[in-house]
């Protein structure tokens, strides 16, 4: 049962660490993982995905592997029962405390672009005919800036209220906002 243990372990760390290191790789060219959450009644919540399995597995076999090492002559199920029961609260804590409040920062924090078109901003840095500057805006009480030109390759000076009319290659191309 030791090597049982000790392979959930190493298995689960290495996981995660190929997991830190070509988790952004994958992401980048569109596979985030699977990520799905079951409600099975009763106000019972399972989630399932990637990070919290690893992380039980990881956890399942650390625990397993100190209980079986402090306390041999203890019973194999007694410590598999313990194994789970610590996996699961752990796994359950950190859906609770980190995977959830970061997928609602996450899905909160970030505007699409399509919803940035006719906010009205101000010009930080003056744009010059023909030219760039810059722009700030705020949505969802966050204050952004980006690259931005005029619609017709006008001139705005600092200060100056506008308005986005759209976005092209994350280039704001905008007008003066008319009151």
């Amino acid at each position: 049962m030791l090597t049982v243990f000790q392979v959930c372990f190493f298995v689960g760390i290495g996981l995660m660490l190929l997991s830190l290191i070509f988790g952004n790789i994958f992401e980048v060219i569109g596979i985030d993982g699977l990520d799905l959450d079951f409600d099975i009644g009763l106000g019972i919540f399972i989630p399932i995905s990637p990070i919290l399995l690893i992380f039980f597995v990881t956890v399942f076999g650390g625990v397993g592997w100190l209980i079986l090492y402090n306390f041999p002559t203890l019973s194999v199920i007694l410590i598999v029962l313990f194994a789970l029961a610590a996996g699961i609260a752990m796994s359950t804590l950190m859906n609770l405390f980190v995977i959830r409040p970061l997928k609602k920062a996450q899905n909160t924090s970030t505007p699409d672009l399509e919803d940035l078109v006719g906010l009205r901003a101000t010009v930080r840095e003056a744009i010059l005919e023909n030219g760039f500057g810059e722009i700030s805006y705020v949505i969802n009480g966050n204050s952004y800036t980006s690259p931005a030109k005029g619609i017709h390759g006008e001139a705005f000076k600092a200060g100056q209220e506008v308005v986005i009319c759209w976005i092209t290659d994350y280039i704001f191309y905008v007008s003066l906002f008319d009151i």
